[in-house]
Parts: C-alpha cells; structure tokens; sequence
C-alpha cells in the first residue's frame, strides 16, 4: 500500500471535529470499497488457479477483493460466463475439459463441465479494498482521494447524535461523491463499446 488512512486524515478531520482516528480510517475504509464497487475502474489479474480432477468449485485468491470475475482464460481459449440455472439438470455433472464459469457465493469460481484434468486458469476481474485495507495504492490517491474523502465525510457526518454531526455537511457530500462516481464512469466509458450476454452451457 502506497497510502495509509493517516494519509487521508488532515483532508478529513477538519469537517468532522471531534471524530476518533480510528472511526474515520473505518469510514475510508468502507467508502473506498462502496467506491470501487459501483466504478468498477480497478481491473486486473487475480491470482491464477491450477485445477484439479473432479473438483468443481475454486476459492479466488487476491490482494483485495474480488468484486467481479471479467475473463477466464485456459489454454488461450476464453470460458463462457453462464450461470448454474442455464444448465440441464442432466448436465450438471458432466466431465471434461472447462467451457464454462460462474461465480459461486461472491468467493468463489465453478466450472463446467467438472475438470477432468489439471488445468490452468487465467482470471481477470474488477477489484476492491476489502474494509478491513490499511490504505489504497498510490494511484487511487493521486486520483480519486477527492471522491473517497466527500463520501466518508458524507457518512460520517449523517451519523446522528454525535459532536461531529452536521446533516447539510453530509447532504452536501454526498451529493459531491455521487457525482464523482458519475464522473469515474463517463471517464472509464470513453471509446469503449462493449456488451455483456451469459451464455448457455449445454
């Protein structure tokens, strides 16, 4: 990590005096996961998987966490994205090499037909900090550091009851983070032309 929260913290603490340290890198946390995860602008390799025969599901294994599975990639050839539902009940079971992927329970990769052999899997996906992050890489700073400080402050400030809360600081905020996750998508969108279909597998 390039930046930790204390990083972040004389950008934040001024519009919430009185906020403990500890609950405002809680909030960075939290607002740069919800970030990322509605952008989708953090895209990369996730660590590879090797297969093993007869075995259907596999844990995905990053840095950070996995929002979404991108591309599948075994031996040059790109899987199909499907989804158990648009498999025959007679099917499920099949064996062979893997055409198809899914994603089970939000951690986790299945693959159809179950692998037959030891394989290698190529993953791309879309990334998040997980809430738990110490801080962000250096990039995320240098460019979106405006947008996650407003939305922590936006929630930080709606926090009723406390010396720091102030609805209009947190409506306005807000109002200021959406708009920056509006602008993230327009500037990741530029040029690009793409669609997503989920293919049947079998």
């Amino acid at each position: 990590m390039a930046k930790v929260w204390d990083d972040f913290l004389p950008l934040v603490k001024p519009h919430i005096p009185g906020c403990p340290d500890i609950t405002v890198k809680t909030y960075l946390a939290i607002t740069a996961a919800d970030f990322f995860a509605q952008t989708h602008l953090w895209r990369d390799d996730i660590d590879p998987i090797f297969t093993a025969p007869g075995i259907v599901e596999y844990d995905l294994s990053a840095d950070v966490f996995v929002e979404a599975v991108t591309s599948v990639v075994v031996d040059n050839m790109a899987l199909q994205h499907t989804d158990i539902r648009m498999i025959p009940n007679d099917r499920r079971y099949d064996r062979g090499n893997p055409t198809h992927y899914w994603i089970q329970s939000d951690n986790s990769i299945r693959l159809f037909p179950i692998p037959d052999s030891r394989v290698h899997l190529r993953l791309t996906g879309v990334l998040k900090p997980s809430r738990t992050a110490t801080g962000v890489e250096d990039w995320i700073y240098e460019t979106w550091a405006d947008a996650i400080i407003c939305g922590t402050i936006a929630r930080l400030a709606a926090i009723p009851g406390k010396d720091w809360t102030d609805v209009s600081m947190a409506e306005y905020n807000k109002k200021q983070y959406e708009q920056a996750i509006s602008r993230a998508r327009i500037r990741d969108m530029r040029g690009v032309k793409h669609s997503v279909t989920m293919a049947p597998a079998a």
